[in-house]
């Protein structure tokens, strides 16, 4: 066989390459694990350190130096059970939303490493959070292509609008943007559980991003600037027709079911209807009781007692009556202004018919203060006056007092005659007492920029007063619009 006829040889594979490669990977492996391995011990007894510092800062209410402190242990070594310490940092430093979300992902870490206690503490301090967290809900008056909204520099989903958005308690800037328009922006502040609704208005055309964006790249030939730069020409249909490009009026905010803006610094009117139920106690006057004289004694100068007659009058009889119940019905109208979205001072003015005999008169300073979304509570400090119909069972007549000693008293009893009727209208006189509110908004109507914006509310005022001679005890219920 000649040596162009041997046969090509090919080395037998034995697998000791691939072996050679595996324990090479193997060593390098190990190697990287022994040079990292001391870098992680360092960085979580950092991380450590950092923890029980940042703790005993907590301890001393120094929140705004513990909470970075706990925030780079967590960085050097994450845990749910830091990030837990974090979140109640943030809690007590006032940062409520922050703490809130840090709860939720503590909870969530906690679930995936195993670790129940961690989950079980994360959620319940969540779900203890929640109700103090201030929420700001975003809508658009109108549907604005290419619009984007932040809060505080961050983009929010516009699927997210219409819906609250919990921030922590301060100050929260609002930026609305898109393109051609000009930008709009606010400043709002919320306290710790408190709700606002923010109305992002149409945006203004912006004419310098129009006119720039309109310019032909060889210069103005293709439009025609018209006198104001209200108009230009449209070269693209070939007619050379004016199209008018001034901004438009802004629209009016549609009415989106969601109530009205309580603004601030307005005229509130709320007129309302009543009925319910009157406790009257003590006595008043009785027209009938002026044909009465009654008799008290004195003595002479020189000696000698005698019986002094005297005339009754409202001012010197009254007459006491039975407990007595009427039912009135009747109206209050409150005039004021809003200092607030949630307060308004101004007065409120009672009036009311007895059905049972009587009525009642009261007017005085007032104010109202909006608890949550639906609930007012206030009072009105009354004066005025009234009568109501009541079973005479005595009279009582007034003596001077120079001979309230002699008499027992500076009141002496009268006897009634028979022209007196059993019952009869007895008059309060003046009264002076308070009647509390308590309104319930049962819907809501406009957006805050009609005279006819307001609420529909149902409301009692338990009222008291104390009237000349007695006191007078009032529960009306009844329903009005607030005009907001």
């Amino acid at each position: 066989m000649t040596q162009t006829d041997k046969p090509n040889h090919v080395p037998p594979h034995d697998g000791r390459g691939a072996s050679r490669r595996a324990r090479l990977c193997l060593f390098l492996s190990a190697l990287a694990t022994a040079s990292l391995a001391p870098l992680a011990i360092a960085h979580a007894a950092d991380a450590e350190a950092l923890l029980k510092e940042g703790k005993q800062l907590v301890s001393d209410k120094k929140y705004d130096e513990a909470c970075p402190k706990i925030a780079e242990a967590y960085k050097l070594s994450p845990s749910p059970a830091t990030l837990l310490e974090l979140a109640l940092c943030h809690e007590k430093q006032g940062k409520l939303a922050t703490a809130w979300g840090e709860m939720l992902d503590a909870e969530a870490e906690a679930r995936k490493a195993a670790r129940a206690d961690i989950e079980t503490r994360a959620r319940a301090n969540s779900k203890a959070l929640e109700p103090k967290l201030p929420r700001v809900t975003v809508t658009v008056a109108a549907n604005t292509p290419g619009i984007e909204i932040a809060i505080d520099g961050q983009k929010i989903d516009l699927g997210a609008l219409g819906k609250g958005r919990p921030v922590d308690p301060g100050e929260h800037k609002i930026v609305a943007t898109a393109p051609g328009r000009k930008p709009w922006e606010t400043t709002l502040s919320l306290k710790q559980a408190e709700r606002k609704t923010v109305v992002v208005p149409a945006l203004a055309e912006d004419a310098n991003a129009a006119s720039s964006s309109d310019k032909p790249a060889g210069g103005e030939s293709g439009a025609t600037a018209q006198a104001g730069g209200t108009t230009k020409t449209d070269t693209t249909t070939g007619g050379g027709a004016a199209v008018d490009t001034k901004p438009k009026d802004k629209p009016e905010e549609p009415d989106d079911g969601k109530g009205p803006i309580h603004r601030a610094k307005r005229l509130v009117v709320d007129v309302g209807a009543f009925g319910g139920g009157q406790l009257f106690l003590g006595g008043g006057s009785v027209d009938a009781l002026s044909a009465l004289t009654y008799e008290y004694r004195i003595t002479y100068p020189l000696g000698g007692e005698a019986a002094e007659y005297k005339a009754c009058d409202a001012s010197a009889c009254y007459a006491t009556v039975d407990p007595a119940i009427g039912v009135p019905v009747g109206g209050q109208v409150f005039v004021g202004y809003a200092l607030s979205e949630k307060l308004h001072v101004g007065g409120r003015f009672f009036g009311s018919y007895l059905v049972t005999g009587g009525y009642s008169l009261l007017v005085g300073p007032a104010l109202s203060v909006r608890v949550n979304d639906r609930l007012w509570i206030g009072g009105t400090l009354a004066v005025g006056f009234g009568g109501q119909n009541a079973t005479i069972n005595g009279a009582r007549g007034e003596v001077p007092s120079e001979w309230a000693e002699l008499n027992g008293g500076d009141e002496v009893e009268l006897l009634l005659s028979r022209t007196i009727p059993e019952e009869n209208e007895t008059g309060f006189g003046f009264s002076f007492g308070a009647a509390v509110e308590v309104s319930y908004t049962l819907a809501e109507f406009g957006k805050g920029k009609s005279i006819t914006t307001g609420s529909l509310v149902a409301s009692a005022w338990p009222t008291f007063l104390k009237t000349w001679d007695g006191y007078a005890i009032a529960l009306p219920i009844g329903v009005g619009y607030r005009f907001h």
